[in-house]
């Protein structure tokens, strides 16, 4: 009786490892030449399973090679480590190949970045933190594929490429929010506090507290806020008391960038002896463990995180698939409010 073919017979005919063999068997990306390779060898051995690469015996569809790329670290993060799992287990589980690298301007060129893109071969980019305007110029020129999570201001950058933005409904989450505490408290004194021209979603929370106030018909000006640059240090209790000191009064109610700042300002107003809610509302965003650890417990917005990373991995094979999509798309995934102390009377 003829005894079944096995890995192990394959890669030794071949003087290949069965790791390498049992990869291309099995649909995961190794060298063109070498898949092709141990196909023809499977098939003339009558590998019993090589009918189900792909359904049929055709070689399979090459793995992609994807491109994690960062601004700064972030597995420290509690925000993006669930993004970057998500992001993983996705490319696991669709047998893609996943790198991670993190751009640093002050250590290394962009030359730097466009010969590691070049040495791993790359089909395309997942940009997570990459907000400067040049860079992602940069970037786009290199007519990758790309996948961006958030995106820099809309103003100043093409809004058309080889690339999708994947992000947060911010607009209208604040907007929601805004117009709720108005008509719930009488609240008219509003403040934000964040660079909006740092990213796309800080940008879009201030709209959205603008359009608020507005459709309200509530007046409010930029002075009435707190829009330093990112050089300022939004994580000192003294700088935000040197800046918030300086507003036409104690606003009632702080719209923070996110829950990291809106942390800030609420230890500002302890030191102040300003009461939250009583006095004071806080708002913040994205639902890190800030947010509800420390008391007074902040009202933010939590998104599915996990789902951010699909969307952006998922967004990015589609352009992969369909080499002739010429235009962005956005994609946005919603946010549910959570409700605390800050903004409980």
């Amino acid at each position: 009786m003829r005894t079944a073919v096995t890995i192990k017979d394959i890669a030794e005919q071949l003087g290949l490892s069965r790791n390498t063999v049992a990869k291309a068997l099995n649909g995961k990306y190794v060298p063109e030449e070498t898949r092709d390779l141990i196909l023809a060898k499977a098939r003339e051995l009558n590998y019993k399973s090589i009918s189900s690469v792909n359904g049929s015996s055709e070689p399979p569809k090459k793995s992609k090679r994807i491109l994690l790329l960062s601004g700064k670290p972030l597995n420290n993060i509690s925000f993006f480590v669930p993004i970057i799992k998500s992001i993983e287990n996705y490319c696991y589980a669709e047998h893609h190949e996943l790198f991670q690298y993190t751009f640093n301007a002050a250590t290394m060129t962009f030359a730097n970045l466009a010969e590691h893109i070049k040495s791993i071969d790359a089909d395309g980019i997942i940009a997570i933190e990459t907000f400067d305007r040049d860079f992602i110029t940069k970037l786009i020129n290199l007519k990758f594929p790309i996948s961006f999570i958030d995106f820099a201001p809309i103003h100043s950058i093409p809004m058309s490429g080889n690339f999708d933005i994947i992000k947060t409904n911010d607009i209208k989450s604040v907007y929601g929010i805004t117009r709720q505490i108005h008509k719930k408290y009488g609240v008219t004194k509003f403040c934000f506090v964040g660079d909006i021209t740092h990213c796309m979603s800080f940008q879009d929370r201030y709209f959205g507290m603008i359009q608020a106030l507005t459709i309200d018909n509530i007046p409010h000006s930029k002075r009435d806020d707190i829009l330093r640059s990112d050089k300022f240090n939004y994580g000192n209790t003294a700088a935000i008391k040197s800046e918030l000191i300086k507003l036409r009064g104690i606003p009632e109610c702080f719209i923070c960038a996110n829950d990291f700042i809106a942390r800030s300002v609420c230890n500002v107003l302890e030191q102040l002896k300003i009461k939250v809610p009583e006095q004071c509302l806080v708002v913040g965003y994205d639902n890190v463990a800030e947010a509800s650890a420390y008391s007074p417990s902040i009202t933010s917005f939590d998104c599915d995180k996990e789902n951010l990373g699909i969307e952006a991995a998922f967004a990015l094979i589609n352009r992969l698939n369909h080499p002739h999509y010429t235009y962005t798309r956005s994609v946005t995934v919603h946010t549910k409010a959570v409700y605390r102390t800050s903004t409980e009377r």
